[in-house]
C-alpha cells in the first residue's frame, strides 16, 4: 500500500511521539538473529502497550525478501505486534531502500515531533538488524546468501543516514550471531540524540518517553543544563516523593537531563531552509563571513552541541546577533556573536583556523574548493586558482563563498558535472584562505582576554609531538599521529592524496588522559576531551566515552584501558596519569 493509501488511515493516530521501526527480515540474519528481532519488536510494543496516557505511534517497515511498510502510524497495539505472524525469514537486506521508505513518515505532515515541557521529541528511527546492507535488488531464490555487501552500499546507507539524522535519531539495534557493529555504530551516533540499544534493553528503551516526561518535571532540569547527577536525582526525589524508580528509570532520566541540547526544536535549522534567495546573505559585516571556521567562545553554555570539534558559519540570521553553525558532526545551531535584542557583548564562538576534514564524505561545508574540470562560470571565482568555502551541500550542487566575497551555487555530480575540486585542506593556498579569515574584521573583533586560541593549542602540540619524536626516533621526519588511508581525509572524483599531519591535542589538566598511537608514542588528549574523560571516569571509572581524534571517532573503554577506532575497528592503549605530563 502506498504512502497516500496509509495517511487515510490517521484517525488510527497516537497523540504521542512517532516511531519508525525497520525490522531486517534477511537471510544474513540467521533463525536466531531472526527470533531476536521478532523479540526485540515485541517488546517493545508490549511496553508502549503498558502506558496509554503517553500514546506512542508506531509505523513499521520490514526489509528483506520485500521492502515495504507493514503497519503506518498507528497506537493500536494488539494489532502492530502480530504484524510479523506472516513474515518469513530470506532474501537480501536493502537497509538504504527502507530508510528511503521511512523518510516518507518524516515528510508531507504525514508525521510530527511531539512536545514534552522544554523537550522537542523529533520523530525516531528504530532500526532492528545485522547492520550488513546489500543493493535494492530483491533476490526471490529462497535463502539466498549470495549477495555480498559491499562498500558502495555501505556508503550510499552512511550518505542516506547522515541527511537523516541531522534531525532525527536513529536508533540502532543490533541482533544475529555476529552483527556488523561497526556499521550500526556508525550510523546512529552520527544522528542527532541516536545511540546502540542492546537487545536484552529492549523494552527498557520503550520507556524513554515515559521517563522524558518525568524529566520534563524536573524543576532543576527546567533551569539548569542538568549536568549534576546528584542534583538531579534530589529533583527527581523531591518532585516525586512518592514514587520509585528503578536503576535504569533513573540512568535514562539523568542521560535526557544531561543532552537537553538534543531536544530543542530544530525546525529552524532544517536544510530546506537553507535554500531560499536570502541564504548566502551576509547581514552584518562584524559577523564572520560565511565559510568561517569557528569552535566554542568565550561565553559558550551550550554543552557538547559542538562534539567538542570546530564548526562552520553557514547563515546569518534574521535575527540580531545570531548566527547559524553547522557542526562538523553533522549538528547544525544558532548561536550569539556580539550584541543581540537583549544581550550585549556575547561570543558563543569565536573563528579559529581549524581545517574541514572529511571521513566518508565527498564535500561537506567548511572545505576549501577551487575550480573543477567542467568548470564554465568565467572568473565568477575571481579567476584562476582562487580559492572559496562551501558554505551549504544540497544534492549534487554546492554553494560557495568566494575569497572575493562573491557567493554562488556550482555543480557537484550534477549530470555527472564537477564545477569544483576539493582542497587539501593543509595546501599552503588553504591554510593561507584560513589565516585570511582569522583576520576579518569580525575575528580581530573577538574580545580579549578570552581562553587560549585553538591555534597556540595547535602549535604546542606540534612542538610537543616534535620533541617527543626526536628523542623516541633517529629519524626526525615528521610522522602522523594516526595510521592515515589514502583519500581518507578529503576526496575528488580523480584525485585522491596522503595527508600527515598531527592534531590538537595539547592540555595542561591536572589529572591527563593519554592514548599510544602505533609508533609507540604517548599523546595526551586536547583540553575539551580531557575534560569530558575526566568527567565520565569521576561518574564511573567503568564508563565508556564516545571521542573524536583528527575527525575520526573513537570509543574510550576505561575499564580495558583503549580505545576503539568505530570506523576501522582498530584499537590503542590508553592511560589516565595524575599530575603528571609525561609518559
Amino acid at each position: 500500500m502506498c504512502i497516500l493509501a496509509y495517511r487515510e488511515l490517521r484517525h488510527q493516530h497516537g497523540k504521542g511521539p512517532c516511531n519508525v521501526f525497520i525490522l531486517d527480515t534477511s537471510s544474513s540474519l540467521g533463525e536466531l538473529g531472526f527470533k531476536q528481532m521478532k523479540d526485540v519488536f515485541t517488546s517493545a510494543i508490549e511496553e508502549y502497550a503498558k502506558h496509554p496516557e503517553i500514546d506512542e505511534n508506531v509505523a513499521v517497515i520490514v526489509c528483506g525478501k520485500e521492502t515495504k511498510f507493514l503497519r503506518y502510524f498507528s497506537n493500536h497495539y494488539e494489532d502492530i505486534k502480530y504484524c510479523l505472524d506472516e513474515v518469513d525469514l530470506g532474501g537480501p537486506s536493502p537497509l538504504s531502500a527502507a530508510f528511503y521508505l521511512s523518510n516518507g513518515c518524516l515528510m508531507n505532515g504525514a508525521s510530527r515531533s511531539y512536545t514534552v515541557g522544554e523537550f522537542n521529541i523529533q520523530q525516531r528511527i528504530i532500526l532492528i538488524s545485522g547492520g550488513r546492507p546489500t543493493d535494492f535488488t530483491s533476490i526471490g531464490s529462497k535463502d539466498n546468501l549470495t549477495v555480498k555487501t559491499n562498500e558502495v552500499f555501505k556508503n550510499h546507507l552512511q550518505e542516506l543516514t547522515r541527511e537523516i539524522g541531522k534531525v532525527h535519531p536513529i536508533f540502532c539495534i543490533p541482533v544475529g550471531i555476529n552483527p556488523d557493529l561497526t556499521m550500526l555504530e556508525f550510523i546512529c551516533y552520527q544522528s542527532r540524540g541516536g545511540k546502540i540499544v542492546h537487545f536484552h534493553q529492549a523494552r527498557q528503551f520503550a520507556k524513554y518517553s515515559q521517563n522524558m516526561k518525568i524529566a520534563s518535571r524536573l524543576s532543576y532540569t527546567l533551569m539548569n543544563d542538568g549536568n549534576d547527577r546528584e542534583r538531579v536525582m534530589t529533583s527527581l526525589v523531591c518532585t516525586f516523593p512518592d514514587e520509585e524508580f528503578s536503576e535504569m528509570d533513573q540512568d535514562d532520566i539523568y542521560e535526557i537531563c544531561s543532552k537537553k541540547s538534543l531536544y530543542a526544536p530544530v525546525d529552524h535549522m532544517k536544510e530546506k531552509h537553507l535554500v531560499g534567495p536570502d541564504v548566502l546573505e551576509e547581514r552584518n559585516p562584524l559577523m564572520p563571513p560565511l565559510g568561517s571556521r569557528v569552535k566554542r567562545g568565550r561565553d559558550w553554555i551550550w554543552n557538547d552541541q559542538d562534539g567538542y570539534g570546530p564548526g562552520t558559519v553557514i547563515i546569518h540570521c534574521t535575527d540580531v546577533g545570531w548566527l547559524g553553525v553547522e557542526w562538523d558532526t553533522g549538528l547544525m545551531y544558532n548561536y550569539r556573536y556580539g550584541t543581540t535584542f537583549s544581550e550585549e557583548n556575547v561570543y558563543d564562538v569565536q573563528v579559529c583556523n581549524e581545517p574541514r576534514i572529511l571521513g566518508n564524505k565527498s564535500i561537506s561545508s567548511g572545505c576549501e574548493v577551487k575550480r573543477g574540470p567542467d568548470w564554465e562560470w568565467d572568473d565568477q571565482d575571481g579567476g584562476a586558482g582562487s580559492i572559496g568555502c562551501v558554505v551549504v551541500v544540497l544534492v549534487n550542487v554546492v554553494m560557495v563563498r568566494w575569497q572575493s566575497g562573491i557567493k554562488g551555487q556550482y555543480r557537484f555530480g550534477w549530470d555527472g558535472k564537477f564545477d569544483l575540486n576539493v582542497c587539501d585542506p593543509f595546501s599552503p593556498d588553504a591554510v593561507r584562505y584560513r589565516e585570511e579569515m582569522m583576520r576579518t574584521p569580525a575575528a580581530l573583533k573577538y574580545p580579549s582576554g578570552a581562553s587560549a586560541s585553538h591555534n597556540e593549542d595547535f602549535e604546542k602540540a606540534l612542538e610537543l609531538s616534535k620533541k617527543s619524536e626526536e628523542e623516541t626516533s633517529p629519524n626526525t621526519t615528521a610522522k602522523p599521529i594516526l595510521h592515515v588511508v589514502k583519500g581518507k581525509y578529503f576526496r575528488n572524483p580523480s584525485l585522491s592524496l596522503d595527508i600527515e599531519t598531527d592534531g590538537p591535542n595539547f592540555s595542561s589538566a591536572n589529572t591527563q588522559w593519554f592514548w599510544k598511537d602505533d609508533t609507540g608514542k604517548w599523546n595526551p588528549y586536547c583540553r575539551e576531551t580531557n575534560a569530558k574523560l575526566n568527567k565520565c571516569y569521576k561518574r564511573n571509572p567503568k564508563s565508556t566515552a564516545v571521542v573524536n581524534v583528527q575527525n575520526q571517532t573513537y570509543r574510550v573503554v576505561m575499564a580495558k584501558n583503549m580505545q576503539i577506532n568505530l570506523a576501522t575497528r582498530e584499537t590503542f592503549d590508553v592511560k589516565l596519569v595524575k599530575k603528571e605530563f609525561s609518559s
